[in-house]
């Protein structure tokens, strides 16, 4: 078998994309078939096949360090090496005949042999990116030409001759190697000397720029494009700029797109184009296209597909910088490949949703900018609203993006995108998903679990693949969940390339993923889209046939206080404290984020509350400086502009020093529960009395069908208990993953919009019949001593949840 028949033998047995290590113009410096066979996750590697012990030479090791890849294998007649780029030295040699043998549990070792330096070729060239920063600062010039400068000087070690022959060739600015040439000779040769092998111990590897561009570009660019958005760059005495302090997958305008995630999204775009290998012409765009991650991984996968058609390749974006790294990264990768009918390479910095508008195309690939409603500019709400309609117009910026590009598509088209997870059962997003099921045909819908391939991300990602128009015949297309670990997304991606574009016929069910087939009409009129794992439809199926009210028939469930300025209106205990006697009854006592803990309020807030059901408590400022003189003259006055400068009291209210929104329920003194605004279990507290009120969080006040008077049911107090251990259970809290929106740290956005339709069965009523009540009592008392860290108590609420439930599988979590 040949180099390159091993190699795709064994990316089709893995579920991996194949591509050259090496390219005609940078020839292997030593002999065999050189290949890298990409993962969605840990189980990237490059394979070799040679007549040579590739492993006693430190070059493999040097390409697997340069191509950001954790492993090199050689193979040859009767051998198989494998060699770690962090352990060089250290190569494990075994018999050819026993790992064919067990190909599998050999790909699961490499799956499991993680890399113990954090010394990756990423961030060596991220130091570089610095030192050339630095060296342009030196020389005077403007950082706005630091990109331009960092591409020519790495063009300058990738192809030294036509970085000055044919800069334009390379991707670079007419000026770049002039550029260059400007910064102090001496010491762009010593960081030249430094980049061109891996940095302390292992200073033995050596860089090879070609391959660190064509396989780690990717994220280095958009590392290196999130460096230069910082407001300034801090540069020491000796004019060196620091390392950031934090690295965040910033998942607004300024958005990081995983290679792996846009090179297996980009794959499953395009099987979705029909006879794409027999295509006269292709025209493929990313609307938001950033370094180019997307258009990089869908020049590769066309290459795959054994696309050779005439190919235009279009992005925008309205970063400069972003544009210019993208132009090197695609003119670097037309030189390892185009096809035979040519390409047309058009970047534009441009807003794809204003004046650049979007072109007609064939594919849409993007990662667009996730920007929530309140973090929108005007300019972006009216972008919003002119591309979707007024139901959607307080959606997520990214919805504009998709619903602009369904309309670029020619027919036929295909268009795939990610956007956040919460669009998937946003009542906001409603009218979008619905335009999506009618205008095309859904092909594959994903959830991306929170620590997956976006480790650092703040809210979950989604992904769909949607070709433009309605099939004729029913479709089927495929779901894909992955949960909050880190190898999951990358199992799960291994598979979907193995099924090659075609839905699975039965559910793949794993502990941390699973691939299931839904009938693509059956999105059409859905209220949600989210993806419930086979089990769980069956539960709610299960749940639906029995007719139970929802939390919306129960309780209402409203948005705590907004003060409009927590660092005035509201004071930790110990600063209330301070306050005279007289001074702390104008204060209720307030719970925030940190407050509720293991269903326990652990730190109260007092929030200073100069309202009644009927307006202002005080009729001027006089009688609140009366009433409250040293907390007015200490803490009010002093703010007083800040307070004025409302919204809200702006445009209709002279009460300066009253709460933004105080909210009608605070005036109630009946029995309520309190929960976080995020949450799951241990996030909801009884308050009995009335005492508190909410700031950050949740108010649930118990609607008529709980609160009429029957001698037979449980007091209202006892019911609400009973319903505080039900809200901390771990069975509730497998409901809530079912239909809120996941937010970082494993806890549940619990917006009235989100839990309203969550089943909740009627305590009152089974209060009332003497097995089920004396279960409801029970619960009650769990409910008065909530310990979610408690195993019994945890095991016996789920029990007792279950059973009130009506469905024993709700305890299996």
């Amino acid at each position: 078998m040949t180099g390159f028949g091993l190699a795709f033998e064994w990316s089709q047995r893995f579920g991996l994309a194949l591509a050259p290590l090496f390219e005609g113009h940078d020839a292997a410096p030593l002999s065999g078939d050189h290949h890298v066979l990409l993962d969605g996750g840990f189980g990237t590697f490059a394979l070799s096949t040679s007549t040579e012990d590739l492993w006693r030479h430190s070059d493999p090791a040097g390409w697997a360090w340069s191509s950001d890849i954790p492993h090199h294998v050689t193979v040859t007649d009767d051998k198989v090496a494998v060699l770690r780029w962090d352990a060089p030295h250290e190569p494990r040699v075994y018999e050819r005949g026993g790992v064919e043998r067990s190909l599998d549990r050999f790909y699961a070792y490499l799956n499991k042999d993680r890399l113990r330096s954090n010394r990756g070729v990423v961030d060596h060239l991220l130091n570089y990116f610095r030192r050339i920063r630095s060296l342009s600062h030196n020389a005077g010039l403007p950082d706005a030409r630091t990109t331009d400068i960092y591409l020519a000087a790495l063009a300058r070690l990738i192809a030294p001759q036509q970085y000055q022959d044919e800069p334009a060739a390379l991707g670079l600015t007419e000026d770049g190697p002039e550029l260059c040439t400007r910064l102090a000779a001496h010491g762009l040769d010593a960081a030249g000397a430094e980049v061109a092998a891996a940095p302390g111990g292992l200073s033995f590897l050596r860089l090879y720029p070609a391959l660190a561009i064509r396989h780690a570009g990717g994220q280095l660019f958009q590392e290196a494009h999130f460096e230069l958005l910082r407001v300034s760059p801090n540069f020491d005495l000796f004019g060196l700029i620091d390392a950031p302090e934090t690295r965040v997958d910033n998942r607004g305008g300024a958005h990081f797109t995983p290679p792996a995630l846009a090179r297996s999204m980009v794959e499953q775009v395009l099987v979705a184009i029909p006879d794409l290998a027999s295509r006269q012409a292709l025209t493929l765009c990313d609307p938001a296209c950033g370094s180019g991650a997307f258009l990089h991984e869908a020049l590769r996968a066309l290459r795959r597909a054994g696309f050779n058609g005439r190919l235009k390749l279009v992005g925008l974006d309205i970063s400069a910088a972003a544009i210019a790294m993208a132009r090197f990264v695609l003119r670097l990768s037309l030189r390892d490949w185009s096809p035979a009918g040519g390409v047309e390479l058009e970047l534009t910095l441009g807003d794809s949703l204003g004046d650049a508008g979007m072109p007609a195309c064939d594919v849409i690939v993007m990662n667009p900018p996730f920007i929530a409603f309140g973090a929108q500019s005007a300019k972006q709400r009216e972008q919003l609203r002119d591309a979707t309609d007024a139901s959607a117009a307080r959606g997520d910026y990214s919805m504009a993006f998709v619903a602009r590009g369904l309309q670029a598509l020619n027919p036929g088209g295909v268009l795939g995108s990610l956007f956040p997870a919460s669009l998937l059962s946003l009542k906001a997003a409603a009218s979008w998903r619905e335009r999506l099921a009618s205008e095309g045909d859904v092909r594959m819908l994903a959830t991306i679990g929170d620590f997956g391939l976006f480790s650092h991300a703040m809210v979950q990602v989604a992904c769909a693949v949607v070709r433009k128009g309605r099939p004729q015949a029913p479709s089927t297309l495929t779901a894909i969940l992955t949960e909050n670990d880190a190898a999951a997304t990358g199992e799960a991606l291994r598979q979907i390339r193995k099924l090659n574009g075609t839905a699975p016929s039965a559910p793949i069910i794993e502990s941390n993923w699973s691939l299931f087939p839904i009938l693509s009409d059956s999105l059409t009129g859905r209220p949600t889209w989210r993806l419930p794992t086979p089990g769980n439809e069956r539960l709610l199926t299960d749940l639906s046939e029995l007719s139970l009210p929802s939390v919306q028939d129960l309780f209402e469930v409203s948005q705590g206080i907004k003060t409009g300025l927590n660092d005035i209106l509201l004071l930790p205990k110990e600063k209330w404290r301070t306050l005279p006697a007289k001074e702390k009854r104008a204060f209720r006592i307030a719970t925030m984020t940190d407050s509720i803990q293991n269903g326990r309020v652990v730190m109260p807030y007092y929030v200073f509350f100069p309202h009644t059901s009927a307006g202002p408590l005080f009729p001027n400022e006089a009688a609140v400086a009366e009433a409250v003189p040293s907390y007015f003259k200490n803490v009010l006055e002093p703010a007083r502009e800040r307070l004025a400068s409302r919204t809200a009291i702006r445009s209709k209210r002279t009460d300066w020093w009253g709460l933004d929104r105080p909210r009608s329920w605070a005036y109630d003194d009946g029995p309520r529960i309190i929960s976080k605004f995020f949450s799951g279990e241990g996030g909801f507290v009884g308050d009995y009395e009335a005492d508190y009120v909410a700031v950050m969080g949740h108010v649930w006040t118990p609607k008529a069908p709980l609160v009429e008077a029957d001698d037979e049911a449980l007091p209202l107090a006892d019911l609400l208990a009973a319903y505080v251990a039900m809200f901390n259970s771990s069975p509730f809290a497998k409901l809530l993953s079912l239909y809120a929106p996941h937010v970082a740290g494993g806890q549940f956005d619990l917006s009235a919009r989100h839990v309203n339709p969550i089943p909740l069965p009627d305590l009152r009523a089974l209060s009332i019949d003497p097995r089920a009540g004396r279960r409801v009592s029970e619960l009650a008392m769990l409910g008065k001593a909530v310990d979610v860290t408690d195993p019994s108590w945890r095991s016996r609420t789920a029990q007792i949840v279950a059973e009130m439930y009506g469905t024993p599988a709700l305890a299996i979590t």
